[in-house]
């Protein structure tokens, strides 16, 4: 008998918290005030994989349930709400243990380091 339990998928079944926000935001349009600001909200999102393929986010004042997936092969973690079709988003890559998310908005790219509890 094989057991799964060392699969990545199951590495990443938890609760997993930014633990660090880096931001490359164009200083010239947002104050340092801003900049903590979304520093700060992106700090109380949290989620938490419930098992191989459900997902909870935890925001200040919003639960959503989503579906998750990894590839193995590019080591993604992807996400899809029901309703909304199977078109993911993707959340990050794990890497040493943690999920390093990335995204380019108007402002500038984020890039959030999130730890599992």
């Amino acid at each position: 008998m094989v057991s799964c339990t060392s699969s990545a998928e199951s590495k990443l079944i938890g609760t997993w918290k930014a633990q660090k926000v880096e931001t490359d935001f164009n200083e010239n349009k947002l104050t340092p005030d801003m900049i903590s600001q979304v520093v700060e909200m992106q700090k109380q999102t949290y989620f938490r994989m419930v098992n191989d393929s459900v997902m909870t986010i935890i925001s200040k004042n919003n639960t959503h349930e989503a579906k998750w997936s990894f590839d193995k092969e590019t080591q993604t973690v992807s996400y899809y709400f029901n309703g909304m079709g199977n078109i993911p988003s993707i959340l990050g890559k794990f890497t040493e243990g943690k999920i390093v998310s990335e995204s380019k908005t108007p402002m500038g790219k984020i890039t959030i380091y999130y730890e599992k509890e």
